[in-house]
């Protein structure tokens, strides 16, 4: 099976949206993975080979970010339709929604806003909503990039994001992926980070869920995630020792494996469902249907 990473492209509504994938036809339920602010689609790339099998997954560049046109309405809602609307146009949904930081409250959106594109959810590094209490999270916002402000806020980024045993490649990718990011996608991602309130849809959130963070966080600490967990009804939480912010690039080994797992136990239980539901429906069918369709399985098979 090929490894290699291809970039494509389709267009909603006008607009062109850019994602990442194998070249390589995987099959498998379809795993959408979706970042955080001020990167791309780029930081997935060890989840991209990393979760094939047992999935297919592809990684988009959000509206404003990497290679995509630039967004109409930047919000968690707005972000949450496009990647509604592109898991329509791919075809091979529902899909497993996996957010990384404010893409998982963008994977919490879309769950809330469009349920038939979604089968279950991965939140990694996310929150339902930032503290209002100022937050090592909050240190970022008076440091946007500008003239005099650039090298300090890179500075800050980096001792925030990334736990103090990061390798130098996890670092060098995230650092590369924020200092390519427009200014303004990244300025609208921290306004959106600071305005949202997801706490009603995380609490009335019924699918499979996984919660991941790292116990180096200091972004959205773990204390966040215990908070989500604490919301989204079932939910499993796991947290990766060791691992900070950036834990998808810093422990993509435990993360593809947390993945992985969570998608083999969601499609199991569809298959299991589903098998249900055709024995529920034969059940209920009166004797003389009852043997037309054991005929009809007859000559099917014969």
């Amino acid at each position: 099976m090929s490894v290699d990473v291809v970039r494509r492209s389709l267009t909603l509504h006008g607009r062109r949206i850019s994602y990442l994938t194998l070249a390589a036809e995987i099959a498998g339920p379809l795993i959408v993975l979706i970042h955080g602010s001020g990167v791309s689609a780029r930081y997935w790339v060890e989840q991209l080979r990393g979760l094939a099998p047992p999935g297919h997954a592809v990684a988009l560049d959000l509206p404003g970010h990497g290679q995509s046109d630039d967004a109409l309405d930047p919000s968690a809602e707005h972000y949450a339709d496009v990647v509604g609307d592109f898991v329509e146009a791919l075809g091979v949904g529902p899909a497993i929604a996996v957010g990384h930081s404010l893409g998982g409250a963008v994977a919490l959106a879309l769950a809330a806003r469009r349920t038939a594109v979604v089968r279950g959810l991965v939140l990694l590094s996310a929150c339902a909503r930032l503290p209002a209490t100022e937050t090592p999270a909050q240190w970022l916002l008076p440091f946007l990039p500008g003239p005099l402000r650039k090298a300090l806020f890179f500075m800050t980024a980096k001792r925030l994001l990334f736990a103090p045993c990061a390798s130098a490649g996890a670092i060098g990718l995230g650092m590369q992926e924020l200092r390519a990011c427009r200014p303004q996608t990244l300025a609208r991602d921290i306004a959106i980070a600071r305005r949202m309130d997801l706490t009603e849809p995380a609490r009335t959130l019924r699918l499979p869920t996984l919660i991941l963070c790292g116990s180096r966080d200091q972004v959205t600490p773990p204390e966040l995630s215990r908070e989500l967990n604490a919301l989204v009804a079932g939910s499993r939480l796991v947290v990766i020792e060791g691992a900070g912010h950036m834990a998808l690039i810093e422990a993509p080994a435990v993360v593809n494996r947390e993945i992985a797992a969570f998608a083999d136990a969601v499609t199991s239980a569809s298959r299991v469902a589903g098998h249900r539901l055709v024995v529920d429906r034969r059940a209920v069918l009166s004797p003389p249907r009852r043997l037309l369709a054991r005929l009809r399985a007859l000559f099917a098979t014969s």
